[in-house]
C-alpha cells in the first residue's frame, strides 16, 4: 500500500483515521520543497482580469479591508510592510505546470478536488481565525507560518461584526505549530484555524469541496425536468377524516417525505447523472477562460486531425464518469455524455489522460458511442487540438 507522504501512514490509514475526522501535521511532506512560483509571479496573476484574487489588509483604512482582483500596480505600491495577504484561486488551472503537485493527492477522488490556492504574506500577514466548509491541505512553500487550531469542530460560529471576512469572534487555540517549507497541515471541515506569517511567507492550499444537500437536490430536479420526468403524484389512500381542513398534518408531511425518498431510492442512475453534472460545473470565475472558441468537427475527419497532432484536455474543466446497467456517462463542464456498455472502459481514459495520441484514437475509433462523446467534448471545449483546425462539411 502506498505511503501517505512522510507521515508513517498508508494512504488508506490516513483516510480511515484522519480524513474528515481530525487534523494531521506532516513534517517534510514534500522534502526540500522550493516554491515553483515567486511572490512577484503570484502578484502578476492577481492583476489578471480572468483570475480570481483578493488582497486583505488587516490594518488598512478599515479593519480587515478586502480588495477583490484584478488588482492594480497602485494596490501594491501603497502596501505597508506588514500585515497583509494576497490570495489567488485556481492557480493549478491557470499554470498547468503546477498540476504535478496535485498528483500525490490522486487517491482522493478527482471530482472532490476544488483548486490550488496560493497566498503570499509578509510578517504578520493573515486572514484571521476562521473555519472552512471543506477539507484542505496547507503546504508551506516559502518562509514560516504559525498555525493555531482548535480541536473541536465549530459548526455555529460567532463572527466579528462589520467586516467582509468571516472571522471568528472567539478563538482559543488548543495546539500551535510553526511550518517550514515542505511541511503540510491537513484540516478537516469546520476546524477553526489561525495562520500568521512570521516572515515573507507563501502557502499552497489544496482544497477539496463537497456538494451540499440542497445543491444535489437542485441538480436532481433540473435533471428530471431536462428528461421530462414528472414523477408520481402525492397520494393519500390511507386518508383519515380531517378535523381541520386547512392543516398540513404530520401524516401528510410523512407521505411527502416518503414520496421524495422513493424518487431517490428508485433512481440511482438519475442521481448519478445529477451528481456528475453538479460536481463538474464550471465556477463562474472561470467561465470566460474555460470555454474555448467554437469550431466544427465532423466525425469522419477526426482521424485526419490526429495525424496532424495530439488532442489535449482542457485543464480548466473537471471530468468524472459513472457506469450503469446499460452503459455509462462521462461528465464535463456540467454536462453528461452517454456511451454504450462497450464504451465504459474508455471513460477513465477520457477522464484521466491529459493527451490523446493517434494510437488512442485508433482504440477509441472501435466504439462509435465513444467517438461521438469525444467529438462532443471537442465541440464543448473538453478536448482540443493545438493545430489550426480546418473546417469540413459533414
Amino acid at each position: 500500500m502506498q505511503n501517505f507522504f512522510n507521515s508513517g501512514l498508508t494512504q488508506q490509514q490516513f483516510l480511515d483515521e484522519y480524513w474528515q475526522k481530525k487534523p494531521l501535521l506532516i513534517r517534510q511532506a514534500f522534502v526540500d520543497f522550493k516554491s515553483p512560483i515567486s511572490a512577484d509571479e503570484l502578484a502578476g496573476l492577481a492583476c489578471e482580469a480572468d483570475i480570481e484574487s483578493r488582497l486583505i489588509k488587516e490594518r488598512g483604512a478599515e479593519p480587515w479591508q478586502v480588495t477583490c482582483g484584478p488588482l492594480e500596480p497602485e494596490d501594491f505600491e501603497s502596501l505597508p510592510e506588514t500585515h497583509w495577504t494576497i490570495l489567488v484561486q485556481d492557480v493549478d488551472k491557470h499554470i498547468p505546470s503546477l498540476q504535478p503537485l496535485l498528483a500525490p493527492f490522486k487517491f482522493i477522488p478527482d471530482w472532490r478536488r476544488d483548486d490550488l490556492m496560493i497566498s503570499f504574506a509578509p510578517e504578520g500577514g493573515s486572514v484571521g481565525a476562521h473555519t472552512d466548509s471543506y477539507d484542505v491541505f496547507l503546504l508551506q512553500a516559502m518562509g514560516t507560518r504559525r498555525w493555531q487550531i482548535m480541536h473541536e469542530p465549530v459548526y455555529e460560529a460567532k463572527l466579528v461584526d462589520g467586516i467582509e471576512l468571516k472571522i471568528l469572534a472567539e478563538f482559543a487555540a488548543d495546539e500551535t505549530w510553526e511550518l517550514e517549507p515542505g511541511d503540510m497541515l491537513y484540516l478537516p471541515p469546520n476546524i477553526a484555524h489561525y495562520g500568521v506569517a512570521l516572515n515573507d511567507c507563501m502557502t499552497f492550499s489544496i482544497g477539496f469541496q463537497a456538494p451540499r444537500q440542497i445543491e444535489i437536490l437542485d441538480s436532481l430536479v433540473n435533471t428530471c425536468l431536462e428528461k421530462g420526468l414528472d414523477g408520481r403524484y402525492y397520494a393519500d389512500r390511507d386518508l383519515a377524516l380531517a378535523e381541520q381542513g386547512s392543516e398540513l398534518t404530520p401524516q401528510a408531511i410523512q407521505r411527502t417525505k416518503d414520496l421524495l425518498h422513493d424518487l431517490i431510492e428508485q433512481s440511482d442512475d438519475l442521481l448519478a447523472e445529477s451528481l456528475g453534472k453538479l460536481v463538474t460545473k464550471v465556477k463562474p470565475s472561470l467561465y470566460e477562460v474555460a470555454f474555448l472558441p467554437d469550431y466544427e468537427l465532423s466525425t469522419p475527419h477526426l482521424a485526419k486531425y490526429f495525424t496532424q497532432g495530439d488532442c489535449y484536455k482542457n485543464h480548466y474543466l473537471q471530468f468524472a464518469w459513472s457506469s450503469h446497467a446499460e452503459g455509462g456517462w462521462l461528465f464535463s463542464g456540467g454536462e453528461s455524455y452517454a456511451v454504450d456498455k462497450a464504451g465504459i472502459p474508455f471513460l477513465a481514459l477520457l477522464c484521466e489522460k491529459t493527451v490523446l495520441t493517434e494510437q488512442d484514437w485508433f482504440d477509441i475509433n472501435k466504439n462509435q458511442s465513444v467517438v461521438d462523446v469525444l467529438r462532443a467534448l471537442i465541440l464543448n471545449s473538453g478536448w482540443f487540438f493545438k493545430i489550426e483546425v480546418e473546417y469540413y462539411d459533414d
